[in-house]
């Protein structure tokens, strides 16, 4: 009976065992399907099984997928039910959500967001798999410069749905064409959202069965009479949209357009089967012994003010605060690996002699959002004129793994005149030695550097001109159009152009399987057994 009950209790902690490790290995994103509607809906604000089927992700609730779903501080008490539907002429869209107390005091505007809304992005390129980019332990992915980001809110004044685009081919518009269609309605218990877009105000090319986009969904909640009519929580499916907000992070869930109908029917005819699908280029892995990257990709500034300026440098001027940063998106212009990258530099010209600062950084295997004990401060500059600032970042915790985003701390600490203050940066890049930083020696960049910073490191002056020719490899923005087997070189910046690819549709490749949970499953069994093995002879011993 003992050994019975023994071998019980082992297969129960193995049977367990296998659940635990299965569960903290699913995916970091989901994976949905957009229907295809085999009979299109009435865009009322109403909306029923009977007329767009069963949802597409039903009951999103923190936290019951940790991995696709975040809510701000933990709140339980927000959930919402979506539909993704398409045909070949836009994109449909419905959620619901439980809702007694609807309230937007800022439905007409790009102040929609702040009350209850549906906010989403969609990404052409797709998600983060998809591009080839890297999910962070925060859920952080990159959206390509094409994302397209957008709201729509319930108004009780009217009873009508209002829309604003921020981001993509109607930015700043309601996306009020004549072919959009917006619902929404509340029936005192639920608000329900109802939306047909075309797809020409949302993407450059048609999709086809197959075709995915990356996508997220927010929705925020507010309540009448509560915080000034301010939102107050939100709940996501998918990143980017609110939680570590970033312009060039998305959400990491795939959205792919299914070649089977809602109800059914027969599936649609491809009206342009053989039309272009919208691609991009791979990142390139950094080589050589310096990568520069794009200093005008940068988001998120933070009391302060940019320009971009014609010779690719960028100037920024200052607000009277404290806490003046902007991110830089590294993992989105070029693979990094940390370990082989330790130096961090910029080169820069400053009026501000009291100047200081510091960078924050994210990886894949260490840090995964920005946090004060992982800032490196500045070595560098406390006097005019242009010159280095450098980062010995391998000396720095959990900087291992890919770099995934830089924060610029301009001036950490504040400024001596933020009014008057300015900063203006000609590049940066990463290193493989300090010599090389000190001196920006860098691929295609002439250093011309000041001359009370060259005499602070000991350069004569002759040395520190360093101008090589371009290495297309490490450049950022490189990126191959590819057409019935021609290659070409795309325009840097121009991401709609970087690749496209005559095909009946865009397919993915399956996402690598991790072996990882059968080493613990084996040392899991060994370690049961041993254990099961020990009470049987202790039992033998008390015979």
């Amino acid at each position: 009976m003992k050994k019975a009950l023994s071998l019980f209790v082992m297969l129960a902690m193995v049977f367990s065992l296998c659940i635990f490790v299965n569960a903290d290995d699913e995916e970091l994103f989901a994976t949905a399907e957009a229907l295809q509607f085999d009979r299109t809906p009435e865009i009322d604000g109403v909306v029923t099984v009977d007329e767009w089927g069963q949802p597409t992700v039903a009951h999103i609730k923190y936290p019951e997928n940790p991995q696709t779903d975040v809510s701000k501080d933990d709140q339980t008490d927000v959930e919402f039910t979506i539909w993704f539907r398409y045909t070949f002429d836009g994109f449909y869209i419905a959620a619901q959500t439980p809702d007694t107390s609807p309230c937007n005091d800022n439905v007409d505007g790009s102040q929609i967001w702040n009350g209850d809304c549906l906010q989403m992005r969609l990404d052409p390129y797709g998600c983060t798999e998809d591009q080839g980019l890297f999910p962070s332990a925060s859920r952080n992915a990159n959206y390509s410069d094409d994302y397209q980001e957008f709201a729509f809110a319930y108004s009780k004044e009217d009873g009508l749905c209002y829309a604003y685009c921020w981001h993509g081919i109607m930015e700043g518009m309601a996306l009020q064409s004549e072919g959009g269609k917006y619902g929404a309605t509340n029936d005192g218990t639920t608000t329900t959202y109802e939306v047909f877009i075309p797809w020409d105000e949302l993407v450059y090319d048609t999709p086809h069965v197959g075709t995915s986009y990356g996508i997220a969904a927010a929705l925020l909640t507010a309540t009448d009479g509560e915080n000034d009519n301010k939102w107050q929580n939100w709940l996501e499916w998918g990143s980017g949209v609110i939680n570590n907000r970033d312009d060039n992070i998305c959400g990491t869930n795939r959205l792919v357009m299914s070649g089977k109908t809602v109800f059914g029917g027969a599936a649609l005819t491809d009206p342009n089967p053989d039309g272009e699908v919208t691609t991009k280029a791979p990142v390139p892995e950094a080589e050589g012994d310096a990568v520069l990257i794009d200093v005008t990709k940068l988001s998120s500034p933070h009391d302060m003010h940019y320009t971009a300026n014609d010779d690719g440098s960028v100037t920024f001027t200052f607000d009277d605060s404290n806490d003046p940063y902007i991110t830089w998106n590294i993992s989105s212009q070029v693979k990094v690996k940390a370990e082989e990258y330790p130096v961090f530099a910029i080169l820069l010209q400053t009026n501000d002699p009291y100047a200081a600062g510091e960078i924050f950084y994210c990886t894949t295997e260490g840090v995964a959002d920005f946090t004060g004990g992982y800032s490196m401060q500045y070595d560098y500059f406390e006097a005019e004129g242009k010159q280095v600032a450098l980062v010995e970042l391998g000396e720095a915790m959990g900087y291992e793994g890919y770099v995934l985003k830089l924060r610029f701390d301009a001036y950490d600490g504040g400024c001596s005149d933020p009014d008057e203050s300015e900063l203006t940066v000609y590049a940066a890049g990463f290193f493989k030695n300090y010599e090389d930083a000190e001196i920006f020696k860098a691929e295609g960049v002439k250093a011309d550097l000041d001359p009370e910073y060259l005499k602070e490191i000991g350069g004569s002056g002759e040395d520190t001109e360093a101008e090589t020719q371009t290495d297309a490899a490490t450049e950022p923005e490189g990126s191959e159009t590819v057409t019935d087997g021609a290659t070409q070189t795309a325009e840097p910046g121009n991401t709609k152009d970087s690749a496209t690819t005559a095909d009946t549709g865009k397919t993915t490749e399956p996402q690598k399987a991790n072996n990882t949970w059968i080493i613990y499953v084996v040392i899991g069994v060994a370690v049961v057994a041993v254990a099961a093995i020990i009470i049987v002879i202790v039992s033998k011993k008390k015979k």
